[in-house]
């Protein structure tokens, strides 16, 4: 028991084979340098990160290993010479030196090498198996003897003298049939499992290959949406433009022709003044015949031409002053539209999930922002249709 208890820390957890050339992890645990670089290069196959068989630590790329030459030296004498021979550190029981076992008696519960096989009982009860270190589990429990049959009907391995007891009557096989029909049932399994496997392995690849998609398909995409938020930038900054242009378009000519009526009324405003000052100066005359001789012409309804003239001063600077904006907010906020319809076009097909939803709200959001900002920014003005602006690029 000793000796199966010291080979089984001797073996190594990916191939249960005593460690050929072992190697020590960063974590501690040990492997056999074959098997843990094989069991790597399958994760690199999968493009898993690596990790430990036994406590899954994750290395971000390989560890450097270090080789364990006392384990080695320790695994050397555990391993048999002779392959065909090879009893996983099991060695004769009546041997001096450790001498690989060939055979185990379970009557004896002893392992035996060649030479003491030839020498061993050839009774009936002296049955030999392949060498084991473990002879408790092949007896019956409760009559100590070998078991040698097998009840289906109860699942169990007994002996004979379970016969005569609680298995009485039943239908018994030996343990070679028994096993026999078992090995066909896990075939049938195994043939299962493998299929599943395949077709495990084959999702396992597709799914890679899509994987290994992912980046050029994002980068188009990406490229995509660039180009396409360039094309908004510059619609955006070209109406801006057309914009500030007609503003200042329309400010020249409105300061334009406010500057005219405003030297009109100047000339007008002058004209009257003299007219008061000298109408003035009559009424303070004390003499009757001075007043009544400057009386001219000039004055004769003087009241009637100035209400007319007051009258159509102040229509002209109601028909300058009076400016809508609606008719080019409304155009501006309609090509705003035009652009959101033109982007929402183009990624309708997109492989970019909630892309039109994403632009619907953005194109409101725009829709409602520039509005607000024309409307701070601007004064009533007598508006210029807008320019009909070029296709997106």
């Amino acid at each position: 028991m000793a000796t199966a208890s010291v080979r089984s820390e001797l073996t190594c957890s990916l191939c249960w084979e005593i460690y050929t050339d072992p190697v020590t992890l960063p974590c501690g645990h040990n492997f056999c340098l074959r098997c843990i670089g094989r069991h790597w290069d399958w994760q690199e196959g999968i493009e898993e990160d690596h990790f430990c068989p036994l406590c899954l630590k994750t290395y971000k790329r390989r560890p450097e290993l270090n080789r364990n030459l006392t384990l080695r030296n320790i695994a050397e004498r555990f391993r048999p010479t002779d392959p065909e021979q090879e009893c996983y550190g099991i060695f004769c029981t009546y041997c001096d030196s450790p001498v690989p076992a060939a055979k185990s008696c379970l009557h004896c519960e002893a392992s035996l090498c060649d030479y003491h096989v030839r020498e061993h009982s050839r009774a009936a009860e002296h049955v030999l198996t392949d060498p084991t270190a473990s002879f408790g589990h092949r007896k019956c429990s409760e009559h100590k003897k070998i078991l040698e049959l097998y009840c289906p009907e109860d699942g169990a391995c007994i002996c004979a003298f379970c016969l005569a007891g609680e298995h009485r009557g039943h239908n018994v096989e030996t343990l070679s049939e028994a096993s026999d029909k078992n090995k066909e049932k896990l075939r049938e399994v195994l043939g299962k499992l493998s299929l599943q496997r395949e077709e495990t392995e084959g999702q396992m690849q597709r799914l890679q290959e899509r994987r290994r998609e992912v980046p050029g398909k994002a980068a188009g995409e990406t490229e995509r949406v660039t180009a396409l938020f360039r094309g908004i930038r510059e619609r955006l900054e070209a109406l801006e433009k057309q914009l500030l242009r007609d503003i200042s378009e329309e400010q020249g000519r409105v300061s334009f022709q406010l500057h005219g009526l405003i030297q009109q009324l100047v000339i007008n405003k002058d004209e009257l003044s003299r007219k008061i000052r000298h109408i003035e100066e009559l009424c303070n005359m004390a003499d009757p015949l001075t007043v009544l001789q400057a009386r001219a012409p000039e004055f004769h309804g003087a009241e009637g031409a100035d209400n007319e003239g007051r009258e159509g001063h102040n229509i002209n600077v109601l028909a300058v002053g009076n400016w809508d904006m609606d008719g080019v907010l409304d155009t501006s906020i309609t090509d705003l539209d035009d652009i959101v319809k033109v982007v929402e076009e183009k990624v309708h097909n997109s492989q970019v999930s909630k892309m039109s939803r994403k632009l619907r709200l953005l194109g409101d959001e725009l829709g409602v922002r520039f509005e607000v900002h024309v409307r701070e920014r601007l004064r009533p003005v007598n508006w210029l249709p807008l320019k009909v602006l070029g296709p997106l690029v």
